[in-house]
């Protein structure tokens, strides 16, 4: 049997032209699964939350409502300082108008310290059931179960307090947003 050389390199170049499409299939499925499905984990960012590293991931392995509740009340308070700051600027360009500025500012610096006072509760609360936990591991699961409801009404709380005055600015948080994206698109 007489075999063409060149028919088995043609057969070979499909082969491996098949092998690196479906490795490149692979990665490019990867890494779409890795940015954009797979759990982030833990977010340590959390700028007005001041728990240890270990007990944050504490917290999202063996209470993961309230690991949210904290991270919800942190985008709060990032909320309330962005607005504090624009607040500040309105008042330093129209001085004449520092009234109406302060009156908003006072009631943000309020929802602020109330939201605040709150993580200082949990903190206290949270850090307690770590150490409980990691001095022993039954008696700290008892305690974990029996705290666990009232730390997450306590957040849910002071959330839903907060939220009412936030509300507005989240709209114009999503607002901006889609503008940047309609800016993006227009380029």
């Amino acid at each position: 049997m007489n075999q063409n050389p060149k028919n088995n390199s043609g057969k070979l170049m499909m082969i491996l032209l098949i092998l690196i499409t479906i490795a490149a299939a692979c990665g490019a499925g990867l890494y779409i699964y890795q940015n954009f499905y797979a759990d982030p984990g833990p977010d340590f960012q959390m700028v007005n939350i001041h728990l240890k590293e270990e007990t944050i991931a504490f917290v999202y392995q063996s209470m993961p409502e309230i690991y949210s509740s904290l991270s919800r009340i942190n985008h709060e308070l990032v909320l309330i300082a962005e607005e504090i700051k624009r607040l500040d600027l309105l008042e330093k360009d129209y001085p004449k108008q520092k009234k109406i500025v302060m009156d908003e500012k006072k009631m943000w610096d309020t929802t602020r310290k109330d939201l605040q006072a709150t993580i200082d509760n949990l903190e206290k609360s949270i850090e307690t059931l770590f150490v409980a936990y990691t001095v022993n591991t039954e008696k700290g699961t008892e305690m974990l179960s029996s705290e666990k409801e009232a730390l997450l009404a306590l957040a849910a709380k002071a959330l839903e307090t907060s939220q009412q005055h936030t509300i507005r600015l989240k709209n114009t948080e999503e607002k901006s947003w889609i503008n940047n994206i309609k800016e993006t698109i227009s380029k």
